[in-house]
């Protein structure tokens, strides 16, 4: 039995937005099948293939660009001869799965429901399995789409395991915790599967399964996680319910194992860790950082987590380990916001913790976000203050989405801000996103356009610039410099593209 596992294309769709990464979760699921016999491979239709440069990362737009952009999403969706389209119906014939499993998220609902009916034009008898956010928090309404076979809920390792082996050996479906199917006219929803309780013993992710691998370079694959869940309550966010509320560790024998395969094997000496809050268990934390330095690994690594869990021993102790840049969720500049949704941060910590992580050397960068259903013009201009106080690194600023599986969703939903049954085929994503009661929407586009556009020019500031490259730089000088030339050369032409974007002639 052949299994193709995607991750469906949006920003590459937009032709702007983030850069290329590996698909952890899919990776997972990926060994997990090959483990138990499975020909399984990973197809991430959002990297660009080698020659297509048409990818703008974040950095490199505002988002005058990014709201054109979510229009070409839409129009590629409805372009049948599109070329990324062209190159799904490829990958199906070379491949010739007989189960596709699409992970997805909110935004890409449309992404995906075009790769599943391009599989059934494929191959009629082709299961498709939708999982990952959206599937697991609206699997009644995935499963309206006729293309749309099986949803898992949650954690997707072992769930997929055994729904091939049942559609390989037969068996009933009604016996494998955290699938939904179509029975006859109705919907099927078995009880959820406990989360994986040792997460040492899930395989490392399959990277040498991925199709198109010229797709990718040592940054992308350098993905990684030590953990998964968050114990936080903001309610913005939907990872703690995904996770179930728990919070389960690697040990960092098992970590520090997966970074020597990512040296040795791939070349990869640049860590991306995504999870939560990498920081959430100090002691944890501390053996991570001096196994790292015990192994002599000499890696260099960037992660996220909250102002109140660092503090001055444990910066220093990472940065002996190699990491070069913390990532901090700010979220609001406004303590009223704050409280509302929950971020149980203040200003004070956050500046405390901007001023500590530059003193200790480190890169440092902030996730700003506006938009929140209470919000008012005092608060946005609490956030747009904090921001312009901070200039620390490199920031980030989006628009509230209600996302499925969150509170604040359904928060919404009681507001009259969405609808019940809102068509996540065409909903508006950001930053074309409003859903704010207290703001008129010319006030808020014209506002948040402020703050974005101010953002956009200190980002591309020289100070901010070398800031933010100076480790990578560093890094491609000594170890692959025609690499490191050849990324400026895209550079240039990206620029090139941008301007080009931005005077309407393209």
């Amino acid at each position: 039995m052949r299994v193709l596992l995607i991750r469906p294309p949006y920003t590459r769709l937009k032709g702007a937005g983030q850069a290329p990464y590996f698909p952890l979760g899919l990776g997972y699921i990926t060994s997990v099948l090959r483990e138990n016999g499975f020909d399984a491979n990973l197809y991430h239709a959002e990297n660009p293939q080698k020659g297509d440069d048409s990818l703008i990362p974040d950095a490199d737009i505002g988002f005058d660009l990014r709201s054109k952009g979510y229009r070409r999403y839409l129009d590629a969706i409805n372009n049948d001869s599109h070329y990324v389209w062209e190159e799904v119906r490829q990958t199906l014939r070379a491949y010739k799965p007989d189960l596709v499993g699409i992970s997805l998220l909110s935004v890409e609902v449309a992404s995906a429901l075009k790769i599943s009916k391009l599989c059934k034009e494929y191959d009629k008898d082709c299961y498709v399995l939708w999982g990952g956010l959206h599937p697991s928090f609206m699997p009644e309404e995935c499963l309206r789409n006729e293309e749309v076979d099986f949803v898992i809920r949650g954690e997707g390792e072992y769930a997929s395991l055994e729904l091939c082996n049942t559609l390989k050996n037969g068996g009933s479906f009604s016996e494998i915790k955290g699938l939904s199917f179509k029975k006859n006219a109705a919907t099927v929803h078995n009880p959820m599967r406990d989360a994986i309780a040792e997460i040492d013993k899930v395989p490392p992710p399959a990277r040498d399964a991925v199709l198109y691998p010229e797709s990718f370079d040592f940054k992308s694959l350098g993905s990684m996680i030590v953990s998964r869940g968050c114990p936080f309550r903001c309610t913005f966010c939907s990872s703690r319910n995904f996770w179930d509320k728990k919070v389960r560790l690697r040990t960092p024998e098992n970590v520090i194992q997966e970074i020597k395969v990512l040296k040795e094997k791939f070349g990869t000496r640049y860590i991306m860790f995504w999870d939560d809050s990498f920081t959430i268990n100090r002691k944890v934390i501390e053996r991570y950082c001096r196994s790292i330095i015990d192994s002599g690994l000499k890696i260099s690594w960037k992660t996220a987590t909250r102002a109140d869990l660092i503090d001055s021993e444990i910066l220093d102790l990472m940065k002996k380990a190699g990491c070069v840049k913390l990532e901090i969720g700010v979220e609001s500049g406004s303590e009223r916001i704050k409280k509302l949704i929950n971020k149980d941060v203040s200003n004070k910590q956050i500046k405390m913790a901007f001023d500590l992580i530059q003193r200790k050397g480190i890169g440092v960068g902030g996730f700003f976000m506006a938009g929140f259903p209470d919000e008012t013009i005092e608060d946005l201009t609490d956030t747009f203050n904090l921001m312009k106080e901070l200039r620390a690194g490199e920031l980030a600023f989006n628009i509230f989405d209600p996302m499925p599986g969150s509170s604040e969703y359904d928060k919404c939903i009681e507001m009259g801000l969405v609808a019940p049954a809102a068509d996540w085929n065409n909903f508006p994503f950001w930053p074309d996103a409003y859903y704010v009661k207290n703001i008129k929407r010319e006030d808020f586009d014209k506002y948040v356009n402020t703050i974005a556009h101010w953002l956009y020019n200190y980002n591309n500031t020289l100070s901010v610039r070398l800031k933010r490259s100076k480790q990578y730089l560093l890094f491609m000088l000594k170890n692959d410099p025609a690499f490191l030339l050849s990324k400026v050369m895209a550079f240039i032409t990206r620029r090139r593209r941008v301007h080009k974007l931005k005077s309407g002639s393209g």
